[in-house]
């Protein structure tokens, strides 16, 4: 039996209930409800304009930026609809990717792909409390050979790439085939870049051994590229944007004005001089001497700095 205390507390519950539900139908409803999340940057915006839009195409071929890289955490049967083998009918494919998160020590290795993953688990096996956990690949330093540059790397990487380079048979290999989305590593890049510039000039290659030298340049030919190309290979956007700057500058180079007006007013002088006395002749070392007062002219402060431009 329900003592009459009980009863009572049942029934001020069940008020408070009723009171809460008639004050959220009373309540106004928005007319759209959107769930906005994070926004993603876009990683070609900064190359959209500027020095970025200027940048060759070989640098965007062998970067790969945008590009997503391949599943390693979850598998990804390429379809969003399959065939139930059980009763035949047509079922969706689940194909939501897992969120992962790569630290900047994963730049600085190889880890093949595999990151941090966030989730829960429970405090006693499959019972118990829900619990924060993070999932960390196990890394390992380990000495790694490259017969291209001949030397051996330190490098801290992981199982998972230890069976790619497995897979590849080699070190070379895995670093010149595995597109830079999967190698997600700087320090992968950078031994992408010096192998093939190795390839592009096989002249530096085992200079004491000549038969080493053709066998490896026949096994690895078919990466072979053009050096111009080779040397956009792995270059962050900041190295990219100063190695396009550079080209340019060399290509058309910026004078300072006062040079300019100088050598004007200088070929103005012996114009003239020429015209007036046909005798006349304005010998270098008299031009050298009218620099200085030219400059004095114009004013000796303005100094060019080292971009080329004048102030």
């Amino acid at each position: 039996m329900i003592s009459s205390s009980m009863a009572s507390s049942f029934k001020n519950i069940s008020m408070k209930y009723n009171v809460i539900a008639e004050n959220l139908k009373r309540a106004p409803k928005p007319k759209n409800v959107t769930f906005r999340g994070k926004a993603k940057k876009d990683p070609m915006e900064i190359y959209q304009d500027g020095i970025g839009s200027r940048l060759p195409q070989a640098y965007f071929k062998w970067n790969r930026i945008g590009y997503e890289p391949s599943p390693v955490h979850w598998i990804d049967k390429g379809v969003d609809w399959e065939k139930d083998p059980v009763t035949g009918d047509r079922k969706r494919v689940n194909r939501v990717p897992i969120d992962i998160h790569y630290p900047p020590e994963s730049r600085m290795g190889l880890w093949g792909g595999e990151g941090w993953i966030a989730g829960y688990r429970k405090s006693k096996g499959d019972r118990g409390v829900r619990l924060k956990k993070t999932w960390k690949p196990r890394i390992a330093n380990r000495n790694l050979y490259s017969e291209i540059l001949d030397k051996k790397f330190e490098i801290q990487t992981t199982n998972r790439v230890m069976d790619l380079i497995d897979e590849a048979y080699g070190f070379d290999f895995y670093i010149l085939q595995t597109p830079a989305e999967d190698l997600n590593s700087l320090v992968g890049m950078v031994l992408k870049r010096h192998l093939l510039l190795r390839l592009a000039n096989p002249q530096d290659m085992y200079p004491d051994d000549p038969q080493r030298r053709d066998k490896i340049c026949n096994k690895y030919k078919r990466f072979v590229i053009p050096k111009e190309e080779a040397e956009w290979v792995g270059l962050t956007p900041a190295e990219a944007f100063a190695k396009q700057r550079q080209i340019e500058a060399g290509a058309d180079p910026i004078r300072p004005l006062q040079e300019l007006y100088t050598d004007e007013l200088i070929a103005k002088y012996k114009e003239h001089k020429e015209k007036s006395d046909g005798l006349f002749t304005f010998s270098k070392e008299e031009e050298e001497k009218a620099k200085p007062f030219l400059q004095r002219f114009f004013g000796s402060g303005s100094k060019s700095k080292d971009d080329g431009t004048s102030v």
